[in-house]
Parts: C-alpha cells; structure tokens; sequence
C-alpha cells in the first residue's frame, strides 16, 4: 500500500509540473498571439458558458485553481495506469498520454461552451504540442522517483505485457476498419476523406455549419491520429476485460456495456459541439461502421484469448 501511495503522490507531483509547463508555454504563446492571458480566459468562459470574459486577476486565479486540480488529477490518473497496466515511465508513453488523454480532457471542458466561443479555442497543433510537452514532463518525473532501472524499449513491453499487446492490436484493427468504411462512404455519396475533415472541423475548431469544413492535410491528420489513439484505448480496456472473463464470466456483459458507452459518449460529444454533423452523416453509417469495427476487434480478441471464447460460450453464463 505504501508503495502504491508512493506512485500516486508521484503521478500528482508529475502532474503538477506538466500543468505548471503547459501554463508557461501557454502564457507565451498569448503573448506571442497579442493577447496576453486570452487562453486562461477562454477556458473560464468555456467553464461557466459565456462568450465573452475579461481576464481580471480574479479569473486567472480561479482558472488557475481549476487548472493545477485538473493537472493534479491527471497525474494520479497516469500513475493509476501505470500502475494497472504496467507501462514504462518513459517519454514516450508520456507523450502519447498528453497527446490523447489529456488533449481528450480539454476538448470534454468545451462541451458547453457556446459555439461563437469554440471558435476562439487555441489551435489544435498548440494543444496537442503543449499537452505532449506536458505529458513528457509528467513522466519524467514518475521515472526519476521510481526504481525502474532505465527506459524499456516499446518492442520489448509490447513482447511482455500481452493484454496491452492485443488491446493495441485489436485497437489499431478496429480503427483502421472505421476508417475505411468511411473512405469508401464518403467516396460513394460525398467527397473521399469529408468525414474525417468534418470531425476535425467540428471537435477541434467548433464549426456551426457545414460550410466551414475544409478538405485539407492538416485538420485530417489531426483528427487521424485522435481516431486511432482513441480506439487503441478502447481497444487496451476491452483487452484487459476479455482477459479478466475467464476468471469472471459475467464481465463479458462488461465489454457490451462499454460498446454502448462508446458509442453514446462519441455521438453525445459532436452533437453538443456541432449538431449539423448528425444530418450530414448518416446516423445509420457511424452505427454500420462501429459495429463492423466491433466485429472486427471481437474476432482477434477471440482468436488470442481462447478462454475467453470458451467462457463466452458457456451455458452458466446465459442461464441467469
């Protein structure tokens, strides 16, 4: 139990300082901009709903509360992680942990924002550099405060921790099948690649209307890489059930459960952020595709888990 307090305490500290560096680059990068403290601002008017704040000093100390909690909460939440999955405190876990998971936690904060406001929000390319930069930072610290004799090689983790393998397997399979259900429906009916630019155009600037979307490198690339670091995650959290089920049969119901979650909370979070989204693409093809998807992720899990079809098929399992 110490040593688990210990882990936690690092991940807070970690997280601290991740949120202490993202506050200084941002603070440069409004001062860079003409607006000095327009980011803490923004993010006060995205948390209390309202178009147009001023930055006082009573703003900026309030957001900065919110902001080092937040941070400190993210740390404990890495820690966790780590801990339950056994990753290596290295930079570049790090990195992909500010990149997605805390890129994810502050794009939730804009939910309920107006859409006039979401408009103002920093770019994607300054977030996503600015929570990696942070990330690197919060596991650095994890590492120097822990007994990890060096930085474990992503082969050699992958090769030892099999449900993480297979969860990022089974991730990257379920991913990349969405991907081109939407390419061969957006070549069928619209234009190649307007799904993914019109997710991007909503999630990462807030676009009221379909007019705003832009076909271009950048916002697909973004919105490519949040696609397939999301379903990895999905993937690594369906692995760890479908490895626990033979243990506990009843947690198969688990992995429906969180289908259902995932697809309530995807399709939750861009009608809050841009309703038009739903009207230009067809609810039934987002089901199609993240079924096909599921199937897909299904298929591998059950192939590298042979206990966990065996559980599946069970009649112990149906009988209640």
């Amino acid at each position: 139990m110490l040593t688990l307090r210990r882990r936690i305490r690092a991940g807070l500290v970690g997280g601290l300082l991740g949120g202490f560096v993202l506050a200084v680059l941002f603070y440069f990068y409004d001062l860079g901009q003409g607006t000095p403290l327009q980011t803490p601002a923004f993010l006060w008017g995205a948390i209390i709903s309202r178009a147009e704040v001023e930055a006082t000093t009573g703003i900026i100390v309030g957001f900065t509360f919110i902001h080092f909690t937040v941070w400190a909460g993210l740390g404990m939440l890495a820690a966790a992680l780590v801990q339950w999955a056994g990753l290596p405190r290295n930079v570049f876990i790090g990195a992909l942990y500010g990149l997605f998971v805390c890129s994810l936690a502050f794009y939730i904060g804009l939910i309920r924002a107006p859409s006039g406001l979401v408009m103002s929000a920093p770019g994607w390319p300054a977030v996503f550099f600015g929570n990696a930069l942070a990330g690197v930072v919060m596991f650095t610290h994890m590492h120097w405060v822990s007994s990890e004799p060096g930085i474990v090689g992503m082969m050699n983790f992958l090769q030892t921790h099999r449900v993480t393998r297979h969860g990022i397997y089974a991730g990257l399979l379920g991913a990349l099948v969405v991907a081109l259900w939407f390419l061969i429906i957006d070549t069928m009916l619209r234009q190649p690649l307007y799904t993914p630019a019109a997710l991007a155009t909503v999630l990462f600037r807030g676009a009221p209307t379909p007019a705003a979307v832009e076909i271009s490198f950048a916002p697909i690339l973004g919105y490519t890489l949040a696609h397939f670091a999301f379903f990895v995650l999905f993937g690594v959290a369906v692995s760890g059930l479908a490895r626990q089920v033979s243990r506990f049969p009843p947690l198969a119901l688990g992995i429906i459960v969180l289908f259902i979650v995932f697809e309530v909370f995807f399709v939750a979070m861009v009608a809050m952020l841009g309703g038009w989204i739903l009207e230009e693409l067809a609810w039934w093809s987002i089901l199609v595709g993240n079924i096909l998807a599921a199937l897909v992720m299904g298929g591998y899990l059950w192939k590298v888990y042979p206990e966990f079809a065996e559980s599946l098929a069970a009649e112990s399992l149906w009988a209640d």
